[in-house]
């Protein structure tokens, strides 16, 4: 039963950071763009981790929402 629960909390310590990192990500991009469309902020929010953390990068030289886009499809 212990084992569950370390499992259940280290399961939602992931989720926190993820959404922590997808809420700076829009952040950065209202900042950068004035405005972040829903289609974005959704496509962020269902994307792997792995996606989440290219876009971190691709943000600082990203002209487009578009460009963005591209990184997670």
């Amino acid at each position: 039963m212990c084992q569950v629960l370390e499992e259940f909390k280290l399961e939602s310590e992931m989720r926190g950071l993820k959404q922590g990192k997808i809420q700076t990500i829009v952040n950065q991009l209202k900042s950068k763009f004035g405005f972040v469309s829903k289609e974005l902020i959704m496509k962020i929010e269902e994307s792997s981790d792995d996606k989440i953390d290219a876009l971190t990068i691709k943000i600082i030289d990203a002209k487009s929402e578009e460009e963005l886009m591209n990184v997670l499809s």
